[in-house]
């Protein structure tokens, strides 16, 4: 068993060096060229140096097992799902950290459809056990194949007008790998752009990749105190959007509601959220006759695959099933803008048109874990709830708002998710919920 091979959230994932090492990765590389796994693989990575590392190592390791490989460089990860999909690859590596800190490193594994691998296939990979080291009769084939990142740019403004109304759009890229992309996507369809941060950097220029409010002053005082309409703002492999007015960042729901809204009336089908996304968006979804589901953080896509629904979502990471089975903050902020120029709308508008909720988060740093004890102080602790899920975590629901107690896949943290319809309500239930955990 490959014990120092383990999947979280969102594939593998954590400290370079302490989580994730060389020999972790050709452990990975063994188990999936003898597993049986195929033959045929992309490769993609972010900015950091370690996951540049890692990018070659996955490419040299799986080469010398027989295997193709085509290594197309600096890539968000949805380019590199979207890529193992048209490509007709056996695998897809995202060789990433998404929005953690420069220091942790990654892989994501998309299946030859581009979505995630399942479960199963991530025990396979964990538990396989090689009793032999294979001796290759020849290398496999390596090239540098990068006119797929031109196909996805192309594809994506198929299938978008121009629209009419035009817009000034700040593009904050968080010197990750988007700048070629979201920037220029934009542009191309008449709109006017100015590009922050859009140099891709190994550190990040010294700060967090994670689109939260801590880690995007500057972002917003430049939209408050500029000509700008607003923001886009991705991590540091491009599946995640924010948005910023104005007003401030955009609650990750807000954002998450207004992509359902649009979709939702192209065409029906089942929607799947996150344990953590807002009742809104279950209260739209029922409005127009859409069945919908709460599903594990990370994991929607399994959901949304299985029932064949029209869109999935978790905060500020959409699914729209007519593009593509993976999360892509790139396409969901072009069909955003592309909604808002052809109704000749502006972006207040849209969010006036959000119902109004108080959603709150808050992470505690939390080294061990007992869900048993945490579930008997909760229910101590808050209110006598009207219904417990425990689909991912302890959700606690109420008449007016629930409180998530979650553990994080990817950091040594527990997170605790609060909304209701009031923020009071909202503040009130959030210091209940930390003291279950400080006290």
């Amino acid at each position: 068993m490959n014990k120092n091979l383990k999947f979280g959230t969102s594939g593998i994932r954590g400290l370079f060096q302490d989580d994730i090492d060389t020999n972790m990765v050709m452990n990975l590389v063994e188990s999936i060229s003898i597993g049986g796994l195929g033959s045929n693989f992309l490769i993609g990575h972010d900015s950091r140096r370690s996951c540049v590392l890692f990018a070659n190592i996955l490419t040299a390791g799986l080469s010398y097992y027989g295997n193709k490989v085509n290594h197309i460089g600096l890539s968000p990860t949805p380019l590199v799902a979207y890529s193992t999909k048209k490509g007709n690859f056996d695998l897809g590596f995202a060789v990433t950290a998404s929005h953690n800190p420069p220091n942790y490193c990654g892989i994501k594994i998309f299946d030859s459809d581009g979505i995630a691998i399942d479960e199963k296939t991530e025990e396979m990979i964990q538990n396989y056990d090689s009793i032999y080291k294979y001796q290759p009769d020849k290398f496999g084939k390596i090239t540098f194949n990068e006119g797929t990142k031109i196909n996805y740019s192309s594809d994506i403004l198929e299938k978008f007008s121009s629209g009419k109304k035009k817009y000034k759009i700040l593009v904050d890229c968080a010197n990750g790998v988007t700048n070629d992309f979201t920037p220029l996507l934009l542009s191309k369809m008449g709109h006017e752009v100015v590009s922050i941060n859009s140099h891709p950097s190994h550190w990040f220029h010294g700060h967090s990749p994670e689109p939260i409010k801590e880690n995007l002053q500057i972002t917003t005082n430049l939209v408050k105190n500029s000509d700008v309409d607003f923001a886009f703002v991705h991590d540091g492999d491009g599946d995640r959007l924010v948005i910023i007015t104005k007003e401030g960042i955009v609650p990750d729901y807000v954002f998450s509601y207004l992509l359902l809204s649009i979709i939702i009336q192209e065409r029906k089908g089942d929607v799947i959220i996150s344990i953590n996304s807002s009742t809104a968006l279950e209260e739209l979804a029922q409005l127009h006759s859409c069945n919908i589901s709460r599903a594990r953080l990370g994991k929607t896509f399994i959901t949304l695959d299985k029932l064949s629904g029209i869109y999935a979502t978790e905060p500020s990471k959409v699914i729209d099933a007519d593009w593509g089975m993976w999360e892509d903050g790139i396409y969901a902020a072009i069909k955003l803008v592309n909604y808002m120029s052809i109704n000749n709308l502006d972006i207040d508008e849209m969010i006036n048109s959000v119902p109004k909720r108080s959603y709150l988060q808050n992470n505690i740093i939390l080294e061990a874990f007992d869900a048993d004890l945490l579930k008997e102080k909760a229910l101590n602790t808050l209110e006598e709830p009207i219904e417990i899920q425990e689909i991912d975590g302890l959700r606690l629901i109420y008449p007016d708002g629930w409180v998530l107690f979650r553990v994080s896949g990817t950091e040594p943290k527990c997170r605790i998710y609060v909304e209701s319809n009031s923020e009071q309500r909202s503040i009130d239930l959030m210091k209940k919920a930390e003291s279950v955990l400080l006290n």
